[in-house]
């Protein structure tokens, strides 16, 4: 499965998608890169061995879909793996589906306003999680950083839950949703024997700032 490892032409393509569609997405696909990076080091460490360009391009570039502007649910998620569909990059296409997922392929309809993604994108969506058997370490470790990083740097994984539940709003499913973030977390700290916010510099101050929404 082939994925962007030069980390100037992701940074070519996060630019491009940035001129598109300003917006604070930018700095925070650049947060989730750092923290990306930052726990596939540690994991290395550990006596691993993962491609941290792969999974720091991967990262920053987990939300190119935007380039096409404001979408609600998990449309960006369906705009970004054509997009890299059509580049031939089928790796970096299912991590922009993966990361809106942290459930995987169970329990899709939870994802929030899953009603307004249209029919051709619902099947499009349900294919990819269905058929992936990939749902590895890295896509694993984007998905969570996608909560733990915000526009402004780390944040905690409660904080960044409830900022995103108070912009787009809650449902029945939502604890559910919520679960599959912290079910990740525990597993990663099962591997690195610590936890993940110690590998996040300067989170605490997350705590200190107002909550956005």
């Amino acid at each position: 499965m082939k994925y962007i490892l030069n980390r100037d032409y992701a940074k070519e393509l996060i630019k491009w998608a940035y001129a598109q569609n300003e917006g604070p997405w930018f700095k925070h696909s650049l947060n989730v890169a750092k923290a990306t990076e930052n726990i596939l080091m540690e994991l290395n460490n550990n006596g691993y061995e993962l491609d941290v360009d792969l999974g720091y391009n991967a990262a920053l570039l987990h939300d190119i879909g935007r380039y096409k502007g404001f979408t609600k649910s998990v449309i960006h998620s369906y705009d970004g793996y054509t997009y890299f569909e059509e580049l031939g990059f089928q790796g970096n296409a299912i991590v922009c589906v993966t990361h809106s997922f942290p459930n995987k392929n169970k329990q899709i309809e939870i994802a929030a306003d899953w009603s307004l993604v249209p029919e051709h994108m619902k099947i499009k969506l349900v294919e990819v999680l269905d058929n992936n058997s990939t749902y590895d370490i890295y896509n694993k470790v984007i998905t969570l950083c996608d909560a733990l990083a915000d526009s402004e740097g780390f944040t905690t994984l409660e904080n960044r839950l409830v900022s995103v539940g108070l912009r787009h709003g809650t449902n029945s499913h939502t604890s559910l949703h919520w679960k599959g973030f912290y079910t990740i977390k525990n597993e990663l700290e099962g591997l690195l024997d610590k936890s993940i916010y110690k590998l996040l510099p300067g989170v605490e101050d997350s705590i200190y700032t107002k909550v956005g929404y």
